[in-house]
């Protein structure tokens, strides 16, 4: 499932950086990083991943955890800090 979700991510948002980890009880939790995702809130982001996600694994979309979303300005800044 971890291959099959970066797969989906990698394939929708071109671009896109990520640490994905399988949590013990199985659910897939981790960081992206995407350009893209540059003057949206932290709803909207989670909005345009959870959409692809149910799109396209159905309810195995449900083993999918926390995705902590960054642009690569915050990520370069949080890195400074």
């Amino acid at each position: 499932m971890e291959q099959k979700v970066m797969d989906i991510l990698r394939e929708s948002f071109p671009g896109i950086e990520l640490d994905i980890d399988v949590l013990p009880d199985g659910r897939i939790s981790g960081s992206v990083v995407w350009e893209g995702f540059t003057g949206l809130d932290q709803v909207d982001r989670q909005d345009k991943l959870r959409s692809v996600l149910r799109e396209k694994l159905g309810a195995d979309a449900q083993q999918v955890g926390v995705l902590l979303t960054y642009t690569p300005d915050e990520l370069r800044a949080m890195h400074a800090a």
